[in-house]
């Protein structure tokens, strides 16, 4: 993955097993299974020194769905 670049959850994810994304963005893989069905926008970025983030893309004042 090129350093400046993101690239959705999915494009990440392309020839990985759920544990490997799990442990390359630092979450459980019962989390990447909730965020890949989930249908949010989901992107990946490299840092500097090498490692994985995760982070959503949501449009200012989204809000998550109540409980019921």
């Amino acid at each position: 993955m090129d350093e400046c670049s993101d690239q959705t959850l999915a494009a990440f994810a392309e020839g990985k097993t759920q544990p490997e994304v799990a442990a390359l963005i630092r979450v459980t893989q019962s989390a990447v299974s909730q965020m890949m069905k989930s249908g949010r926008d989901i992107r990946v970025r490299q840092l500097p020194d090498g490692q994985y983030e995760a982070y959503e893309i949501r449009p200012i004042g989204a809000r998550r769905k109540k409980a019921a």
